[in-house]
């Protein structure tokens, strides 16, 4: 619910906006990263505040911001009400998606947290699939503000209860907050390797997102300039979903078997094999289609990997700070990317630009390798 209608439902919904307003693609699109980057500015510090409350506390209170924060999209008139309405829902949406649902498996579950962090990507990976047709069904019997509001109530009656209920309480004070950064965590602050694991982890995690954004934001376009029409290009662009979750199930099966790092290089190696192919799938369909299964099943897996991967190497305690950080830096390279490859793309041609991507892979997979092993736990 958190992305169909915080996230996806911007795809839609800005041609209803495009159509009342009158305001260009590049506005909306550029207000709505612009949101995102914002958005990700905030992963520290909502990354401490779920350390410190636990994550019922922030996550129910993310639900009635987000609420809040589609009944005012829904009343917008001007620019500035769209701009600073649209920065306080991506700011909300750190409170409620992956990031804060992590912390809640890593605060519920510990060191166990990897299996239901794949769950919920996994059910999460639906999210478009059931919202973009609801909400153009919608739009057919509703005004856009009228849609927006019926959004905004599965917020306050459905996510609100489930994170109020389900979650565990955790209200921790200052002094219980430093007394757990006394144990798991702050055995591997004193070692010299923790530092070198945080750094190797986010410039592994840092690089593969460039090519991930980079692709999907212009499949169609990086297809068509290799000879793949767009009409079956938007044909297999629609495999990357059921590649998700294949590769998402077979995270959850091999899960007890394989570690975190491996299924980190796994992912990051799916990438790698996606951008090679990339480069000739311009020669047949079947080259194509394998690319598309490539990338769906490396970035399914990279999802899960931004979870799983800090919290193996780092431990539970105090994850929502690291990984908020992580998420930040993260989310920076994935707001600059789109254009950054846009650009590559008008200068150094199809062919150099989808090489730089290769060669980003690469580094990444070369990261994740020289992570020190006995920080392991």
């Amino acid at each position: 619910m958190g992305y169909g209608t915080l996230f996806y439902s911007f795809t839609i919904m800005s041609v209803a906006l495009e159509n009342h307003f009158g305001w260009s693609k590049s506005f909306l699109f550029g207000v709505f990263s612009f949101g995102l980057l914002l958005g990700g500015l905030t992963t520290p510090y909502i990354g401490k505040k779920l350390d410190q409350y636990g994550a019922r506390t922030i996550m129910s209170i993310g639900s009635l911001l987000a609420f809040l924060g589609l009944i005012f999209l829904s009343q917008v008139e001007t620019k500035l009400e769209f701009i600073l309405t649209i920065i306080f829902i991506e700011i909300v949406s750190t409170f409620v998606l992956y990031e804060a649902a992590f912390v809640a498996f890593s605060q519920i579950a510990k060191q166990k947290a990897r299996l239901p962090m794949t769950q919920i990507t996994l059910i999460a990976g639906f999210a478009s699939t059931i919202f973009w047709p609801l909400i153009s069904f919608l739009l057919d019997f509703y005004t856009w503000q009228e849609v927006y509001i019926i959004l905004s109530l599965f917020h306050l009656f459905i996510a609100f209860p489930l994170h109020l209920f389900t979650l565990p309480n955790r209200e921790l004070s200052n002094k219980q907050i430093q007394h757990e950064d006394n144990s798991l965590y702050s055995r591997f602050e004193g070692k010299k390797n923790t530092k070198k694991s945080m750094i190797l982890i986010g410039v592994a995690l840092c690089l593969i997102a460039i090519p991930i954004a980079s692709i999907q934001t212009h499949l169609i376009g990086l297809l068509d300039t290799f000879g793949i029409e767009a009409v079956v290009a938007v044909s297999l662009g629609a495999l990357i979903g059921p590649a998700q979750v294949g590769a998402r199930i077979f995270e959850m099966t091999f899960a007890k078997k394989i570690t975190p790092i491996a299924s980190s290089i796994i992912s990051t190696g799916l990438l790698l094999l996606s951008t090679i192919t990339l480069l000739f799938c311009g020669y047949s369909i079947t080259i194509a289609t394998l690319f598309v299964i490539l990338f769906g099943a490396g970035q399914g897996l990279n999802y899960i990997a931004r979870g799983s991967l800090p919290l193996y190497i780092l431990g539970s305690d105090n994850f929502g700070k690291n990984s908020g950080y992580l998420n930040l830096y993260i989310k920076v390279v994935t707001a600059m990317a789109p254009f950054a490859f846009a650009l590559s793309l008008e200068y150094l041609g199809n062919i150099t630009s989808v090489i730089i991507l290769l060669l980003l892979s690469i580094i990444s997979i070369i990261a994740l390798y020289f992570i020190p092993k006995e920080n392991n736990v």
